[in-house]
């Protein structure tokens, strides 16, 4: 979660992240969930996707965005201090930015 002294105009307090899940639309998403620590939940309700992420198993949702933008969640678990605060941010971009994207993280 950003703290409050970085947030800029636009973005919301409590459900901003400093790195987004990024994912490409117009194709069918994948995502593999586990916790390292305690029981969470990746939950995106705008993506109708929920998934209890739980050490030492592997659990998977998938989902398919036929547009870009920006998607808020949150953690629906009560999984210790202050994780009931833990936001999930999905951006959805075209194929090509996504490849771009990708292209710059890995360097």
């Amino acid at each position: 979660m950003l703290a409050r002294d970085d947030l800029v105009s636009g973005d919301y307090r409590l459900l901003e992240v400093d790195h987004r899940t990024v994912v490409p639309y117009s194709v069918d998403v994948r995502v593999l969930v586990t916790a390292a620590d305690v029981l969470h939940s990746w939950t995106v309700p705008s993506l109708g996707v929920k998934a209890d992420a739980v050490p030492g198993r592997l659990n998977q949702l998938s989902f398919y965005c036929s547009r870009s933008g920006v998607f808020y969640g949150q953690c629906s678990e009560i999984c210790g201090a202050n994780h009931s605060f833990m936001p999930i941010v999905v951006e959805s971009v075209s194929i090509p930015d996504f490849v771009s994207w990708v292209k710059n993280v890995s360097s």
